[in-house]
């Protein structure tokens, strides 16, 4: 039983700025928050034109800890930073905060700001393409197949409610 009310928690107990159920469905796979901050990911490929994992990974973890060596994604704003005016200090700042709040920093700001087009924002939100593995698992699957699957549950049963 605590192990259920474990994961209710970590799916339902923070607070997310997401429009639809699905996005938690994907952070619970891919850890909270994934699916906004895959979504910057997006944002900052479309601006910078350098392909990035949809992951919901901002910085790169060596031991659990930020890596001294930037990552694929910070190194991607870094090519942004005139247009964002943000120093690598700043960038590496705000990446830090890919937790709650990230979405009111300047970095998140000014790279959704140079991808936004006139009433029609850049999503906020993407499920995140992280591919599952397991030695259950015998095709492949991704973090995506597994949020679409629990939404679909998650529909079935406000159904039968």
């Amino acid at each position: 039983m605590a192990a259920w009310y474990f994961g209710v928690a970590h799916l339902l107990d923070y607070p997310a700025p997401y429009s639809r159920p699905i996005y938690r469905f994907g952070d619970f796979n891919a850890g909270q928050y994934a699916s906004r901050n895959a979504a910057f990911q997006q944002a900052v490929t479309q601006a910078s034109g350098i392909p990035l994992a949809l992951d919901g990974d901002l910085l790169r973890y060596d031991h659990g800890e930020p890596a001294r060596e930037p990552g694929s994604t910070e190194l991607a704003v870094r090519v942004l930073a005139r247009r964002i005016d943000a120093s690598n200090d700043e960038i590496r700042r705000d990446l830090a905060r890919g937790g709650a709040g990230f979405e009111q920093t300047k970095v998140y700001a000014r790279v959704f700001a140079l991808v936004d087009a006139p009433g029609k924002p850049a999503p906020r939100a993407v499920l995140p393409q992280i591919p599952l593995s397991s030695p259950k698992i015998t095709r492949p699957l991704t973090t995506d197949w597994f949020a679409n699957r629990v939404q679909a549950r998650y529909e079935a049963c406000l159904k039968r409610a």
